[in-house]
């Protein structure tokens, strides 16, 4: 409890520095993943940012787990991914933006109950953007584990990349829309087979930088997640990419990073130390 207090105090301090001109971002999203009519996962997610350089940021990411599987549900802190992402905006026509961001999972959740990996993992991600009209975007981003599973999305398959091509547009000053599209590839590990998803996401911007967000996904696979949905309230939000801050598919997928696999819930669920 004192944990939980502590990560609102800090998001609430955050979220004011923001609004107050200082170099300090926050927000918080509430999370549902379904992944089939025995399995499911929640999550709080925070994030608490830095802004040392005009072109990079230090995030990190604590969260709260409830999985449900079979009828039984347990929670708890999940994994803490610590995040350090750069990015680069070149001149000329579509102001083409490049990014990469490399995150570093501690497990600080209880892999004993499925909640965490158990050991320390690394991510890369990165990606590209241009903008064809003033108020539109295009990007294309991709996820990869460096080692561990702790820096794995519970919505994707251990060991593949995830890819995403995305398209954001401004419909007025405050509201933006975004569509995308998400598939694992490569090779993945043979009790999870690869995912493809639809998804759809909209952000209204109060004032200044805070905003409201809201995701969704559908699976297009049996293997994919049946749908995932979120909602987010801050300044900034799990997932903002450094080249598409409005991306709907990194959103979920890091609101979702907590060492969990959906292959261990069942194995894990009803563990009595639990």
């Amino acid at each position: 409890m004192r944990l939980q207090l502590g990560v609102v105090a800090l998001v609430a301090a955050a979220c004011t520095a923001s609004l107050s001109g200082q170099s300090l971002s926050a927000g918080m999203t509430a999370g549902l993943a379904r992944f089939s009519a025995a399995q499911s996962e929640q999550t709080l997610t925070a994030i608490v940012q830095a802004h040392p350089r005009s072109w990079l940021t230090l995030s990190a990411i604590p969260s709260l787990v409830r999985l449900s599987d079979s009828g039984v549900a347990h929670g708890g802190l999940g994994d803490l991914p610590l995040v350090a992402a750069a990015d680069h905006t070149f001149p000329g026509a579509w102001s083409p933006v490049i990014g990469a961001a490399l995150t570093a999972t501690l497990p600080t959740g209880n892999s004993s109950c499925g909640l965490g990996s158990g050991a320390a993992g690394f991510g890369l991600d990165g990606g590209v953007a241009v903008a064809p009209a003033e108020r539109w975007q295009l990007s294309a981003g991709a996820s990869h584990g460096l080692g561990g599973v702790g820096a794995q999305s519970t919505l994707s398959a251990p060991h593949a990349t995830a890819v995403r091509l995305e398209s954001a547009y401004s419909v007025t000053d405050r509201w933006t829309a975004s569509l995308g599209f998400g598939a694992d590839v490569g090779s993945s590990d043979s009790t999870q087979a690869l995912s493809r998803v639809l998804g759809a996401g909209a952000s209204y911007r109060f004032a200044g930088d805070l905003a409201l967000t809201v995701d969704a996904t559908r699976g297009l696979t049996t293997a994919s997640p049946q749908w995932v949905l979120s909602v987010g309230f801050g300044t900034t939000f799990v997932g903002a990419s450094p080249v598409n801050p409005t991306s709907t598919l990194r959103r979920l997928r890091t609101g979702f990073v907590s060492g969990v696999k959906r292959t261990r819930i069942a194995n894990k669920a009803g563990t009595t130390s639990c």
